[in-house]
């Protein structure tokens, strides 16, 4: 039996997973109406807040962490929004689809995974239609109003407790509300006059929902303001954006693992090469498949070596753009813990099959 808090609607284990940012759009909806009828859960969660600052769990770092691995979870049993989306444009655009095989493929390619789509997977299916998919954050209005005036259709990441709570609640400002972007809409419109954004909500039983814009960026800026755009084939028109990591700064321990990782991406680059049939040549030559680079990285001219100690650097900043910690083992406390147990245990267990200690 789940253990009831609170309210006898609401479950100790659906509140956590409110707080963790897990809970699905029902459960955010049942959340948001427990916390205009108790006060009982208003004040825990101003206790839960303040305690995670005490304990140093909410971020007061300068970086600002991008959700790219966060999952858009599913909006009703056996139905999921980053599909239904997707589903959505491909009916517009009139482009034939097998419903079974898109959730099939979904979940084999592990675009789909138990609670939801990661934001990095929004739109592979339009990617697989020959469609041109483009995913950037820190988006703005503009930014949609541009796609809509291209004929882009868009999929935008948003909070959907928010987004249910700008719908049907009052916002407590001073209250935590998720925070989590774990739904996705289609943007149909834009009313610039009006100040409105209208929306396919795949969780809402209206064909679609109008907001205001200010209600709208409430929700979306959870996401980092994640913008995926759809198109036809059409190169002419790309324009690279890459993630801004100009707020990340790398430790000088970082600085020196940016070296290791930019001399082995070079060996993998000279292996994949050799593969090819490519060889060392004074100068490059694709009919002859030969190349100066095909050297030892020490080697490698400086301005060679910089290119991939570039790419080493932006890639370590996206990972902790992403929120992910690089900690060498030896360096944790959990580690020294477990050495030390295990130079003054004095129970040995060996494997059944090797012999070998066991710890």
């Amino acid at each position: 039996m789940k253990k009831e808090f609170v309210n006898s609607s609401i479950s100790s284990e659906v509140l956590a997973a409110y707080l963790d940012g897990n809970a699905k759009a029902n459960e955010c909806k049942a959340i948001l109406d427990a916390l205009s009828e108790s006060p009982e859960l208003r004040e825990l969660m101003h206790i839960s807040q303040s305690v995670d600052k005490e304990l140093g769990l909410m971020n007061e770092e300068d970086i600002e962490y991008i959700p790219m691995t966060a999952l858009a979870a599913t909006c009703e049993e056996n139905s999921y929004c980053c599909l239904e989306c997707e589903k959505y444009i491909l009916d517009n655009r009139k482009i034939k689809y097998n419903e079974s095989e898109l959730l099939k493929k979904s979940i084999n390619n592990k675009w789909l995974k138990e609670k939801g789509t990661a934001l990095h997977n929004v739109g592979r299916h339009l990617e697989d239609a020959g469609l041109i998919v483009s995913r950037r954050f820190n988006c703005s209005i503009n930014d949609i109003i541009d796609a809509l005036n291209q004929k882009d259709d868009i999929i935008v990441a948003v909070d959907g407790g928010e987004l249910i709570g700008n719908r049907e609640h009052e916002i407590y400002e001073d209250i935590f509300i998720g925070q989590i972007p774990d739904h996705t809409v289609v943007v149909l419109s834009c009313d610039q006059i009006k100040r409105t954004i209208t929306v396919y909500d795949p969780d809402s039983t209206n064909a679609e929902d109008t907001y205001s814009i200010v209600e709208f960026m409430d929700a979306w800026n959870d996401s980092k303001n994640y913008l995926v755009t759809i198109k036809s084939v059409d190169m002419k028109n790309y324009e690279p954006k890459p993630i801004d990591l100009s707020d990340v700064e790398l430790t000088e321990d970082l600085n020196e693992l940016r070296e290791a990782i930019a001399e082995n991406a070079h060996e993998i680059w000279a292996e994949n090469r050799k593969k090819e049939g490519w060889t060392y040549g004074p100068q490059r030559n694709d009919e002859l498949k030969q190349t100066p680079d095909m050297v030892p990285y020490s080697q490698l001219t400086e301005g060679e070596k910089e290119y991939d100690r570039q790419m080493a650097m932006k890639t370590i900043k996206l990972l902790k753009k992403l929120g992910y910690d690089l900690i060498k083992r030896e360096d944790t406390e959990l580690y020294k813990v477990l050495i030390q147990r295990i130079r003054e245990s004095k129970l040995e267990f060996r494997c059944p099959q090797c012999n070998t200690p066991i710890y």
